[in-house]
């Protein structure tokens, strides 16, 4: 029983669908078939029951997708730890961040990147940090632009990839302190319609913009007229001119929103927004794989 096989398995047992697991990971449909096979005689077990145009796990194969997981998240440490001896970090680490990445997030993770491997004539790594919507943060991990993204959607299922989810916050809304819905514990989709949406630069996350609004709109929310702001910090001090509203998490403002803000969680919708590490498996430099090794201890800690 090998780990490609396991990844493997895991994608098809996500999909149950031969065709586009293949897809999913690159390889044509009989080589993702004569892999099962060969796990199956490996382990003595039947793991997947199929017929023309169904695809079932066995009870032996909802087994091993459970046991895979931990067998896999425990393989990637243990390779991740090793490579980090093996080739102590150095040179420069380019990173591609979503906006709204909370930056406690990311000084605890870049803290002390590289220490472990410097001697006296080494020179301390770099950290070039650039924005990074999540599709576009992705295609260009792939593309060799960035060693890693931080972005806000977990991806599709990809065996080029590991993805590891560091934190998950709830989005809210962030409202003048003055304004009437702010007197309110939690605000409904409703409650917004008609009030100006702050949102960032057109550039900055599309996909994080279309998913809250069309949220809102399901919901009920008429949309008001649409505001563009450069970065956080100055949609929340035009949030508190009172020249609109934004969506934020609690803590994507650092040390604090400006006076004159408040922040109130929706009511009767629920909008989780995930903070997601993203890297490349293979060819990944060692200061990758030391960043990837403090982020694993960071999700341990909060576990």
């Amino acid at each position: 029983m090998e780990i490609r096989q396991l990844r493997r398995f895991l994608v098809l047992a996500e999909e149950l669908h031969f065709g586009k697991a293949a897809a999913r990971l690159h390889i044509a449909q009989p080589a993702l078939s004569q892999e099962l096979k060969a796990l199956e005689k490996a382990l003595g077990l039947r793991l997947v029951d199929r017929t023309h145009n169904h695809v079932a796990l066995t009870d032996a194969g909802r087994r091993l997708q459970q046991e895979a997981v931990h067998i896999i998240q425990a393989h990637d440490a243990a390779a991740a730890s090793m490579e980090e001896l093996r080739n102590p970090p150095s040179g420069t680490l380019k990173l591609g961040v979503a906006v709204g990445v909370a930056y406690p997030l990311l000084a605890e993770l870049l803290q002390d990147l590289g220490s472990g491997g410097l001697g006296p004539g080494d020179a301390a790594p770099e950290v070039d940090i650039k924005p990074a919507a999540a599709r576009e943060g992705v295609q260009k991990l792939l593309e060799g632009e960035f060693d890693a993204v931080f972005i806000h959607a977990v991806p599709p299922v990809d065996e080029r990839i590991g993805v590891l989810t560091l934190e998950t916050e709830p989005m809210g809304v962030a409202l003048p302190s003055g304004s009437p819905l702010a007197k309110l514990a939690a605000v409904s989709p409703v409650d917004l319609s008609g009030e100006a949406l702050i949102w960032l630069q057109r550039d900055g996350d599309p996909d994080v913009r279309e998913r809250v609004l069309g949220l809102l709109v399901d919901a009920g929310m008429v949309p008001g007229p649409h505001r563009w702001s450069p970065s956080i910090a100055t949609t929340m001090s035009l949030v508190a001119a009172g020249l609109g509203v934004s969506f934020k998490t609690p803590h994507q403002v650092v040390p604090g929103d400006p006076p004159g803000v408040a922040w109130r969680p929706f009511a009767g919708v629920s909008l989780p927004m995930p903070t997601v590490l993203v890297w490349l498996r293979h060819g990944a430099s060692p200061l990758t794989t030391q960043l990837v090794a403090h982020a694993r201890r960071y999700v341990a800690k909060k576990t």
